[in-house]
């Protein structure tokens, strides 16, 4: 039997009472009563941040809840970590620098076991640098602009827990559009998805996605672009692009990744009933 992969990427700074929706809808994708891995090391107080979601996720009715520090790369390789990624069934990473979380998981036997994991049904929920780090190529840093320009987006690998898309968070508030648009023209090939704070993309088998909370999802599409003026360039001059496609979706509205259109509400059910993905028709 195929498990369903699920990734619910918040942008930011989501409610945390015990009736927040976007936390309360992430513990009940994981099941009744579940198990939770939190892993805080993009923070810099990481022991404070894990027993903060340590507090929320119980609240929320997690039968258990247990916090992986991740502050240096042996403890990719500690049986103790192996283990209740084993018994978990979800994982959530908290808020933070993504670069330093990436630098010190990238690449150990924890990183790829959780990969592994994920796509075998583990349900994975990440806020702010948890929602960028699951990227392939991933935003590492820059700077919010009123044009795309090259200095002000910083881009490197991420964990890649999913493969053509890179996340930016904190989207509007922090007035990223044009530091993802920039990405998008030197990566005119993946999708690009900005999430405002306290709204969540919930994405399904790296496919169909449907969006929550208060806020909005940008989708920038730049495949099918006519000309981009990324490589003409300098630092700090403004790039022309042209054609590239622009989406703004709020709650109940969706996307899907691989036709790379927008999904009107009535066509996203089939998240909340947990249908086959075999069964939609869109």
């Amino acid at each position: 039997m195929k498990h369903q992969k699920n990734l619910f990427l918040i942008g930011g700074n989501e409610d945390r009472k015990p009736k927040g929706e976007l936390l309360s809808h992430f513990i009940s994708l994981c099941g009744q009563s579940p198990h939770i891995i939190v892993i805080s090391g993009a923070s810099a107080v990481p022991e404070q941040v894990a027993n903060d979601y340590h507090d929320i996720f119980l609240k929320m009715g997690a039968s258990r809840v247990d916090r992986i520090l991740f502050q240096d790369r042996k403890d990719g390789v500690h049986k103790e970590n192996f283990d209740l990624l084993e018994k978990a069934d979800g994982v959530f990473i908290t808020g933070g620098n993504q670069v330093k979380l990436v630098g010190i998981m990238g690449g150990m036997p924890f990183h790829k076991n959780l990969v592994d994991k994920i796509s075998n049904g583990l349900v994975y929920g990440g806020t702010s640098a948890g929602a960028s780090i699951v990227s392939r190529i991933m935003i590492a840093g820059g700077r919010g602009s009123f044009n795309p320009r090259k200095n002000t987006v910083k881009i490197s690998g991420g964990l890649g827990i999913l493969d053509g898309v890179i996340i930016d968070q904190h989207f509007r508030e922090r007035n990223r559009l044009y530091r993802l648009a920039t990405a998008v023209s030197t990566n005119p090939g993946e999708l690009a998805i900005g999430i405002d704070e306290n709204t969540a993309l919930h994405i399904v088998d790296d496919h169909l996605c449907q969006v929550y909370g208060s806020n909005s999802v940008t989708v920038l599409d730049g495949e099918e672009m006519e000309y981009t003026a990324f490589s003409e360039t300098s630092g700090s001059d403004p790039i022309t692009m042209c054609g590239m496609k622009f989406h703004v979706l709020t709650k109940g509205f969706g996307y899907d990744l691989a036709k790379r259109v927008p999904i009107i509400s009535d066509k996203l059910e089939f998240i909340n009933k947990k249908q086959n993905l075999s069964e939609v028709v869109l």
